[in-house]
């Protein structure tokens, strides 16, 4: 979600006027974020709890909305997306066991092929993607979905976990590895479960 300085400048517009306790610019302000701010929760939640979830960031950001202050490393965007990453640390505090990722259907399909076999396909992989991500530490998870769900740089990244560029360059590195060990694994699962079901298939 890397924003032009016109876009920025549009947003500190808008928030300035919510401060003013303009609702109707908040209103746009919420539009401009819902679903960003939506894809990052729904990738480290259950689907259940992730519009739940991101009404709470933004009632959180409509109260809290006097307290920001535009400053060098401090953006609104950058603010926001740490409510929402404290809107997951409080949900997971509260919840000790949490539901299974389950993926929802109206997220859009990117691909050039969408037909059905491809769609199922494509939802399968991503569930594998999922869980694999599920499995890697707080600051990883984070990093991996900043940077290929929400589509940040990494300078952009770096304001909103408050780190260096240099650190959040070697948590992704270390996250893209856990990630691709992670897969390895499942896939090579996945291939002994289907010989085993072909060759019981085979004996009936």
């Amino acid at each position: 979600m890397a924003l032009t300085k016109k876009e920025l400048r549009e947003i500190e517009t808008l928030v300035r006027r919510a401060q003013k306790d303009d609702a109707e610019a908040f209103g746009e302000v919420y539009d401009r974020f819902v679903v960003p701010i939506y894809r990052y929760i729904y990738y480290r939640v259950a689907k259940s709890e992730a519009e739940d979830l991101t009404e709470t960031v933004f009632l959180r950001a409509w109260e809290k909305r006097h307290t920001y202050r535009k400053q060098k490393g401090n953006s609104f965007n950058a603010w926001i997306f740490r409510i929402a990453h404290n809107a997951v640390v409080d949900f997971y505090r509260t919840n000790a066991k949490t539901d299974i990722v389950e993926l929802s259907d109206d997220l859009p399909e990117t691909r050039a092929a969408a037909d059905p076999v491809a769609k199922l396909d494509g939802q399968f992989e991503q569930k594998k993607l999922i869980r694999a991500l599920r499995e890697l530490p707080e600051i990883q998870q984070q990093v991996v979905v900043l940077k290929f769900v929400n589509g940040f740089e990494n300078g952009e990244i770096a304001e909103i976990l408050e780190k260096s560029v240099g650190a959040v360059r070697v948590v992704q590195f270390r996250a893209l590895n856990r990630l691709k060990d992670l897969l390895e694994k499942s896939e090579k699962n996945s291939n002994k479960s289907e010989s085993f079901a072909f060759k019981t298939a085979e004996d009936v």
